[in-house]
Parts: structure tokens; sequence; C-alpha cells
């Protein structure tokens, strides 16, 4: 079988499908697909006035300050109103925040009200239903785009996003690579990049987010966002110094990324930076609440003993849960996985990661099976722990939850081979876990062989 990542021929062609290409992309949606429109119909003013006030002096304030100017000059042009949702759709990257979800759809479902064949507006509600989680009406709208304009680059990155969540990581590789092929910039390389990692080709990954990242974009924190992918691919393979310069220029720049601050955190974390981690956790966490942050904290502080500070970072990242839960699309299996982590409400862990239970996607299975041993279910754990590692991506916790699973199962050969894997990839992965990865090591060495296990028992593999 040829090899799925070639090289770049040239600075426009991207290939790294290999025999793969041979795939057909989804079969688009009849043009006449009725799709649903979620919100009320609004007033172009009521749509207008909802949108929050944002920094004016930042590149993404200035262009929704534009946007919103544009619109209220002539609020009877579509392609006012895609750009407008186009701008709330950078917000969200930027902040994090999902209430921009509901501000770009309602600027995109006025496009369609104005222009319903509007393809810019029709993948604008891929993007926004994608996001959500609700992978079957943005294939839906990105089919829809794409039997109006076959070279819509956009879709297909689209179709290739709901593809990763799904864990069809073949479909993701044929429309990233259309996405590619059509239009070679920051935008795919860095979607390509990511399926390389969790497809197990770390280095070919990193490659990629490089060529993104000088590509560049007209929004600064786009690129900030590759630099932070970038780092944290580095960060996974222990390389701590090469992970410090990628986020560089960002942080000099003062990003208030949150990706940023928090591979940032990390790094500073493995290198025992206390201090500076805690300042990074703190500085994503005055923009608002963000699960990442609060765990990642509440961690910080418990390992230097303030446990009394660690539990409110915990208590208000399950706060923040229950008040998205509302929030269509909003999975728990962070927080599921939070749970597992910290020995916390075990029961409620596994009613949030059984709602995936059939995934293919490599973290989620990974949560899945985490959850599942830490419930004491070792035949469900070890099945969603091969699900996990079905890809080989280069994860030292899928491998130290695959060593724990092993270990609990009596295979004793596994769970070494998986500790150790886990440690070599990145010693530093867990500011909690790396230290039960070490211990759990020094443990089964001192044991006696175990008897051996059934041979009709299912084994977790290397």
């Amino acid at each position: 079988m040829l090899s799925r990542v070639a090289l770049i021929i040239a600075a426009v062609v991207v290939a790294f499908v290999g025999a793969r290409l041979a795939r057909k992309p989804s079969a688009p949606s009849p043009e006449g697909a009725a799709i649903a429109s979620a919100p009320a119909v609004q007033t172009s003013e009521q749509i207008l006035a909802q949108i929050p006030r944002h920094e004016v002096k930042s590149a993404t304030g200035q262009a929704l300050a534009s946007a919103m100017a544009k619109v209220r000059e002539k609020d009877a042009v579509a392609a006012r109103w895609v750009a407008l949702g186009d701008v709330l759709a950078q917000l969200l990257r930027d902040t994090a925040d999902e209430k921009y979800y509901d501000h770009a759809e309602a600027a995109y479902q006025y496009a369609l009200r104005l222009e319903p064949k509007n393809v810019d507006a029709m993948t604008g509600m891929a993007w926004v239903t994608g996001g959500r989680h609700n992978f079957d009406k943005s294939r839906e709208w990105a089919n829809r785009s794409l039997a109006l304009d076959a070279t819509n680059a956009a879709a297909y990155g689209i179709l290739g996003d709901a593809d990763v969540e799904l864990g069809d990581y073949e479909a993701a590789y044929t429309h990233y690579q259309k996405m590619m092929d059509l239009k070679p910039d920051l935008s795919s390389w860095s979607r390509g990049a990511h399926l390389l990692w969790l497809t197990g080709d770390t280095k070919k990954a990193a490659w990629l987010l490089e060529k993104a990242i000088k590509a560049g974009a007209p929004f600064a924190e786009n690129t900030a966002w590759c630099r932070a992918k970038l780092a944290m691919i580095l960060f996974s393979q222990g390389a701590l110094l090469p992970a410090e310069q990628a986020l560089e220029p960002s942080l000099k720049a003062g990003s208030k990324n949150a990706h940023v601050l928090l591979a940032a955190a990390k790094i500073a974390a493995a290198r025992v930076d206390i201090a500076a981690s805690e300042k990074h956790c703190r500085a994503i966490l005055e923009a608002g609440p963000n699960h990442f942050a609060l765990v990642e904290l509440g961690d910080l502080l418990a390992t230097t003993d303030r446990k009394a500070e660690a539990e409110k970072c915990y208590e208000q990242a399950e706060e923040l849960d229950r008040a998205q839960t509302a929030r269509a699309g909003h999975s728990h299996m962070a927080m599921a996985k939070f749970y597992a982590d910290h020995d916390r409400k075990l029961i409620e862990a596994l009613r949030m990661a059984e709602a995936r239970k059939l995934t293919r996607n490599v973290n989620e299975a990974d949560t899945l099976a985490w959850v599942y041993f830490k419930n004491g279910d070792q035949p469900r754990a070890i099945e969603a722990i091969k699900r996990a590692l079905s890809q080989k991506t280069q994860d030292a916790e899928i491998h130290f939850h695959a060593g724990m699973i092993a270990a609990k199962f009596g295979d004793r050969v596994s769970a070494q081979n998986h500790l150790q894997t886990a440690l070599s990839i990145n010693p530093h992965f867990s500011l909690l876990l790396a230290p039960v990865a070490v211990a759990t090591l020094q443990e089964l060495g001192s044991r006696q062989p175990a008897a051996a296990v059934p041979k009709t028992a299912p084994i977790v593999a290397q």
C-alpha cells in the first residue's frame, strides 16, 4: 500500500493521500435538499443589536466594526451578511467563546433569506453546525454548497472536519486533499497537519504546520493557533525547547489566544516553572471561563499543596460544563475525562462518556476506555483502548491509559511496554499522571511474572 503522505511538489500542490486519492468525495445532496433553519426570523437590527461589543483596536475588532457598518449602510446585500458572519466566526476562533456560533448563524441565515443559493452562506452554516457537532447537518450544508460550486475548498475542509470528529480518517484524507489541491494555504495545511498527527506521522505533521505558519493569514490569531498546535506536537514528543521556540513569536506579540497560553502553561509546568504556568492559566481565565485552563490551574495548585484553591477551580469547571449543557452540540467528553483523571463522580463520567460508546474518534475512544477502566469495566476498557490505539497516534497519554488497563487485566508485558512508550514519548505528559506511570512501572518491575493470561482473553496489544 502506498504511503498516506507524499512530498509537497512545488508550493501549490500538496499530495499526501497516495492511493486514497482514488476515493470519490461524498456525493452532494440535491440542490433543493431541505435544511432546517435553526433560529427564529429576526430583523437586521435585532441581529446587530445582539452582537457583543469587541475591542476595536484589535484587527478582528476593526473588521467587525467595518462589517457591521456596511450591513447597516445597505442591509439587503447577502454578501455583506456573509462577510459579517465570517468575522463573527473569526471571533470564535480568537476567543473560544461559543456564543459566536449563534451570532454567526444569524448572519448567515439572514444572507440566505436574501439569497437562498448563496454558496458562501451555505458554507458558513456548514461551519456553524459542524462546530456544534451536528455533523449530519454540517455535511448537508457543505454538500449543498458543493452542488452549486464544486471548487469550494472550504466546503471540502468542513467535510474533512466532520470525518475527523467521527473517526473516519480515510474519508478525511480525501476531503482535506481536495481542499489543499484547490487552495493550498494556512487553513488547508493546518487541517492536514492535525490529521497527520492523529494518524501517527508526527514529523510530517510538524513540517506541514511550519508551512502553514510561514504562509500566514489575514488575522494574526490564526497563525498563533498554528503555532500553538505546532508547540503541542513538539511538547507531545517531549521537545520542550523547540515547543517554547514555536510559541515565542506569538507570546512576544502579546497574543491572548487561549490555545497559545494553554500550550505555554503546559510547557512551563513541565519545566517546573509553576509561577509562569499559573500566570498563563490566569491570563486565559481573565477573558472568561475555560475548561482546560481551569483544570490545568487546578492541577498546578493541587501539586503545590493549595488544595482548597484547586478545588475551587475544579468546581468552576463543573459549573461551566453544566452551564454549557443547554448549548446545541455540547460534548461532555472533556468533563468525563476530568472526572476519570481525578477520581470524581465516576458514575457521572460513565454516563457522559457512554453517549459516544461507539465512537471511532481516537481521542474519544481513549477517554471512553479510561472511564470504563476507572469504573472497573475491564472488557469494555480493552475494547475501547484498542480503537484509541488503532491509528498509532504518538500520544503519551493514550499509551499511559493502555498500560494501566493492561496492568489491571494482568497483561504485565503489555503494561510495561505501553507505560515505557508513554514516558519515552513525553516524560512530562501530565502533572498528575506521569508520576503514576513511573510508580506503576516500578511496581510492575518488582512483581513476579503473573500467571499466563488465558489465550481467549483480549490482550491490549502494542
